[in-house]
Order: C-alpha cells, then structure tokens, then sequence
C-alpha cells in the first residue's frame, strides 16, 4: 500500500451496529493514507481527527486547497515521518467528507438521513476505524495519535483495543467532557438549528444551505 493523492472510500461488509443497539446498513469510511506500507504491516500509524477535522491530516486538502490539518507534523523528514511510517487517517463515521453520515442517502427511504441519523459515540467511531485498519491487513498498529476528539478515540482504542496497537498518544482530550463543554457545544446547536436556512435539519435538497448559524 502507498499514499494516494486522493481519499478512498472503504465499504464495509454488513451492518455496523451501534452502541444505541440501532444498526447502520451500507456504511463507508472514507480515508487517506500517506508513506508505504513495509512488507511485515508494522509501520502503520492512525491519525485520528478532532470534530472540525478530516481525512486530510497533511499534504493538501483537494476542497479547501489549504494544507492539512497537521501538515507540520506528518510527512517526510517530519515527527511522523512518512519515510519510515505509513499513515491512515479516516473520517469519522458520522462525518461530512465522505464516511457515512447524516448527508448519505439512508438505503430505506433514498433520501438523506439528515435528523433520522442514529446516535453515534466515540466508541462507535473507533469500531469503524478497527474494521477499516483490518482491512488492510494490519494486524497491529505501531500507534494511534489524536487530539481533542481524536485523543478520545485514542484512549478508546487503548481500552477496547488495546492488543491491537503498540501505542497510544492521546493529546489535549480527556475521557468526559465537563459542563462548561457540554453548555459550549450546546450553544453551537441552538446557533445552527437559529439559522433561517435551518429548515428543521431537512436543507440538504435547498437552495440555500444554514451556513451563517455557527
């Protein structure tokens, strides 16, 4: 395996099940990779993404045109050197950039799921991410780095998964969130759902998109 220039998309076989008991049916995770990957699948290294983040760790993300998210660490000759490292990065499950989320088209009605998208948490993120890396034939990973939400998946690698990496760095997260956080996020919900353009969360077939809310 080698870097590609641009994303892949991995479907994965059957349903995922949620840990709300409910079931996600034809999901995908859409990644990027960077470096090679040795002959013995040691070298590997999953970069996990915080809320606002993406697949586009590093190099150039092909929408924004800006670079990666953590370009200053991760390439050649840098803290995670690609020339010895081959790294994954995925969206999240539930993300916007290609992994299966509340913009796909729900298989039952052929529309987007939009508010109908089931409750996912980290550790539904992380399960996503163990079925994506062992696709790829990884039985092991050299480590799994994150901050802020990806320092959660992380530290739920290191509990669920722990046999399956060699280290865990997590960075700048924690395992719960405090109030004040909770009472933050909140606000950035009622901004959104404030928006004109909101539409009670049914806007992915409009116009006009609630892009001044947050």
């Amino acid at each position: 395996f080698k870097d590609k220039t641009e994303t892949e998309t991995l479907k994965l076989n059957g349903s995922v099940e949620l840990d709300s008991g409910k079931c996600i049916d034809s999901c995908e995770i859409a990644f990027k990779t960077y470096g090679t990957l040795n002959k013995d699948k040691s070298n590997a290294i999953l970069v996990c993404h915080a809320l606002s983040g993406d697949q586009y760790c590093a190099g150039i993300n092909p929408l924004t045109k800006k670079k990666g998210w953590w370009n200053i660490l991760i390439g050649p000759g840098k803290v995670i050197d690609t020339k010895l490292f081959f790294v994954i990065c995925s969206n999240v499950l539930g993300g916007c950039m290609g992994s299966t989320g509340p913009s796909s088209i729900n298989p039952k009605t052929m529309e987007p799921y939009a508010l109908k998208f089931p409750v996912i948490t980290i550790s539904d993120m992380v399960k996503t991410q163990e079925r994506l890396v062992s696709s790829l034939g990884i039985k092991k990973l050299f480590a799994v780095i994150g901050g802020s939400m990806g320092g959660m998946q992380v530290l739920e690698w290191a509990t669920k998964f722990n046999k399956k990496i060699n280290a865990a760095i997590p960075i700048a997260t924690s395992f719960r969130h405090s109030a004040q956080n909770i009472a933050f996020h909140e606000i950035g919900r009622q901004a959104i759902m404030a928006d004109l353009s909101w539409n009670k969360g049914n806007y992915y077939n409009k116009k006009t998109k609630p892009k001044g809310g947050l």
